[in-house]
């Protein structure tokens, strides 16, 4: 054998070593994130995870047994490497299409994670998921109303946001559920319900009536629900004044209650139904007057335009009042009040 036949087999053999040494050391690397992924701090699991979705992409051998891990252990990982484990396995599911429905239904369960940041995560992968898929909406409407509950608020306000883009895909099972969950025994379900009616209403104006009669009963039941409640009337009354008119008790009252949030919301209620019918709203308008006179200027705005709104329908309704809008036209707290005076004037007749 020459010395150049002796130095190419050499060469092999060197090459084949490497190679062999080179896919050890990645299988031990492999081996030690595993078993760093249940034992080591959080931010150490956190790192073995990220490490091996990278090798698990790198090597295919290694890619089940790594998602087999990710499942086997999520539920009962800490919150950032449980949020570790969920992005790789969404990233991994493109290399294991056939895992797919296994991967988003432990994804799914993690719902009951007891951090919240998990939580909103997968209330947020589930709605772009479904979105996207061929998921039903109306069995993701039905999970998520279920989150409405959380005992964590940003959670909520997460799941409120979702529920915000899926109803809209499906009109006719939103409304079936939103009835049930704005009479549902937890406030907070009520509330956020109640606040996605509104947007709802804003889209689908004549169905969303059907639910005026919950509204006005969640307005009635507590003062935690008024304000919410009282927008969304006042947006149902723009589709059907007659449908909201048992709630005009109740929204005058609120232009005197202790809260100015609550008292805005109420005015801005008035004005929306009396637009479309000044009668409705007829005993709200010296109430209404009386609240511009008074020092609370904060709500002065939103009173003046509902004053502006009854008169653009019914100018009679409000003509005795036009003196103290007038005024307000000069003499408003800020140049706000008196821009808004301004317009009521000419929508009343007066201007």
């Amino acid at each position: 054998m020459s010395f150049r036949d002796r130095f190419q087999n050499l060469k092999e053999t060197v090459g084949q070593w490497t190679d062999s040494f080179g896919s050890g050391s990645l299988d031990r690397k492999i081996e030690r994130n595993l078993a760093e992924m249940e034992s080591g701090t959080e931010i150490e699991r956190t790192a073995a995870i990220k490490a091996l979705v990278i090798q698990a992409q790198t090597d295919d051998k290694w890619a089940d047994p790594i998602i087999t891990s990710f499942l086997r252990v999520l539920p009962d990982q800490l919150a950032s490497p449980q949020e570790a484990i969920i992005d790789g396995l969404l990233e991994l599911r493109k290399v294991k299409v056939s895992r797919e429905e296994e991967i988003i239904e432990s994804i799914q369960e993690t719902l009951d994670s007891p951090y919240p940041s998990v939580r909103s995560k997968v209330v947020d992968i589930w709605t772009r998921f479904s979105l996207k898929s061929d998921i039903k909406a109306s069995d993701t409407i039905a999970v998520l109303f279920e989150m409405l509950s959380d005992d964590d608020k940003d959670v909520r306000y997460q799941t409120q946001e979702s529920l915000s883009k899926v109803l809209h895909t499906v009109p006719k099972v939103a409304l079936p559920e939103l009835k049930n969950a704005i009479g549902d025994d937890d406030w907070r379900v009520t509330y956020h319900s109640i606040v996605l009616l509104t947007e709802f209403a804003k889209k689908y104006p004549a169905p969303s009536v059907a639910l005026a009669p919950e509204v006005i009963s969640a307005f009635n039941s507590g003062e935690r629900l008024k304000e919410r409640a009282a927008d969304c009337i006042g947006m149902l009354g723009l589709a059907n004044p007659e449908a909201v008119k048992p709630a005009v008790p109740g929204l005058i009252k609120g232009l005197e209650s202790k809260s100015s949030e609550l008292r805005k919301a109420c005015a801005t209620a008035l004005g929306r139904i009396g637009s479309k019918n000044g009668m409705v709203v007829y005993h709200a308008v010296p109430r209404l007057a009386r609240a511009l006179k008074n020092d609370d200027w904060y709500i002065h705005v939103e009173v003046v335009k509902a004053l502006g709104y009854i008169g653009s329908n019914k100018p009679a309704l409000v003509k005795p009042h036009l003196d103290i809008i007038r005024n307000r036209t000069t003499t408003g707290a800020d140049r706000n009040i008196c821009k808004a005076a301004e317009w009521a004037l000419k929508k009343a007749g007066g201007g």
